[in-house]
């Protein structure tokens, strides 16, 4: 029975005949109510954990205790701490790992995995797999058995997080997906409880194609003119096209004297140089961050380690944006701030294998397999490029000198060149 509780209705309640109990359920808190036996009644809270199959239920406190708004306000939070909470692990499970001890859990394997093939094969994106399983999964699922790992509770974890970022839970879903056919291949009796149509976007929505415009750039420098790390963050991101997590974590070390940015070898992508020389208005944004003696990062938190929290940031750097808009400003990820930098280098007129090489990209064909010149002087040329075409954007009334045109060695294949246009 699940009723609207109050007051009145809790003192009408009549106790249970001998041996006998039942349960009243409020209709405001999911979970929420009073258990009433023989002799007693008591406020409960019935729940399941992120991937437990059974729910669990708890007492609260006797009725007479508390009150009943002190009750329900305690289920409220209950339940928030249960949503972020694992499962504890069954009978079954518990019995099972006495037996075997050395039986793989799911952080267990999922550090192996890290180990033996991310990090083993240098994928580029080493850092993000690392955060999604550190962050996300080993959390939620950390002390479980793998294979206990189902189907149902994927696409409860994907539920949850698809309420509030879609895109980012497919994200989590493909690191996942990577994460259980590597150990599929490696137990014969195990399958990847993956399947076809668990995405919660479409393709569509997955590819990206947003960049700013000139007066989206304009209330974007403006709206980070606040002093913060994070806005300095965001802005050495637009002037130097790299991805979000290399640029989080530049220490003070890696800039030498020269301004050029010494870029680690975790950090490297395939076709990138080991270096990438900065603009002056890129120093100058460094610059403004203070060098802390409990950290190494140019963008430090409040420990050593660099800011966190980025999504409330974010938001809070989305609501000035709006401010100074006068109404909200069109949605944008950070990865987008490395498009606008392409497009812009281009509109300054760098050559296009440039710009790819400032992004790391591969250059593909054989031009790309023979030609080992590492563009040190064309990639820092380009960066400069892009930092005065931003401030003619941004200070309009400040006449930037016209875009030179950068001077480059011919390339071998003009086919080549198209192809990366």
């Amino acid at each position: 029975m699940r009723v609207h509780l109050t007051v009145k209705r809790i003192r009408a309640l009549k106790f249970a005949p001998q041996g006998e109990r039942f349960e009243v359920m409020d209709a405001i808190v999911p979970g929420f109510g009073v258990r009433v036996n023989a002799k007693s009644m008591s406020y409960i809270l019935t729940a399941r954990f992120p991937g437990s199959r059974h729910p669990t239920r708890r007492t609260i406190a006797s009725v007479g205790e508390i009150d009943l708004a002190s009750a329900r306000e305690k289920a409220r939070k209950w339940l928030e701490k249960m949503k972020k909470d694992q499962a504890p692990p069954t009978l079954r499970e518990r019995i099972r790992r006495r037996q075997n001890p050395d039986e793989d859990t799911f952080a267990k394997v999922a550090e192996k995995f890290l180990r033996n093939h991310v990090h083993r094969n240098k994928l580029r994106s080493a850092r993000e797999f690392e955060r999604i399983i550190h962050k996300e999964l080993i959390p939620l699922w950390g002390k479980r058995d793998f294979k206990s790992i189902r189907r149902s509770d994927v696409a409860r974890m994907l539920d949850a997080k698809e309420e509030t970022a879609p895109v980012q839970a497919d994200y989590i879903l493909s690191i996942l997906s990577k994460l259980c056919n590597w150990y599929m291949a490696r137990d014969e009796d195990y399958v990847s409880p993956i399947v076809r149509g668990m995405r919660r976007t479409k393709p569509r929505q997955r590819a990206r194609d947003r960049v700013f415009d000139d007066d989206e750039l304009r209330i974007f420098w403006k709206a980070t003119s606040d002093g913060t790390t994070y806005s300095a963050f965001v802005r050495t991101a637009l002037l130097t096209a790299q991805r979000k997590t290399k640029v989080l974590e530049i220490q003070w070390g890696e800039i030498n004297d020269e301004g050029v940015w010494i870029i680690p070898t975790a950090f490297r992508e395939k076709s990138n140089a080991k270096t990438l020389g900065l603009s002056r208005l890129a120093l100058d944004v460094i610059d403004s961050q203070p060098q802390r003696e409990d950290s190494e990062y140019i963008f430090a938190g409040l420990g050593p380690k660099p800011i966190d929290g980025l999504s409330k940031m974010k938001k809070r750097l989305d609501n000035r944006m709006g401010e100074l808009n006068g109404e909200p400003v069109p949605y944008w990820v950070v990865h987008d701030l490395r498009r606008t930098a392409r497009s812009l280098m281009a509109r300054a007129g760098v050559r296009p294998d440039i710009c790819e090489r400032v992004l790391g990209h591969a250059i593909p064909g054989v031009w790309g397999v023979y030609d080992r010149y590492s563009y040190e002087e064309e990639k820092t040329e380009a960066i400069s490029k892009l930092a005065e075409l931003i401030e003619q954007i941004i200070s309009p009334q400040k006449k930037a000198a016209n875009p030179i045109p950068l001077r480059f060695r011919q390339p071998d294949r003009q086919e080549d060149l198209q192809s990366t246009g």
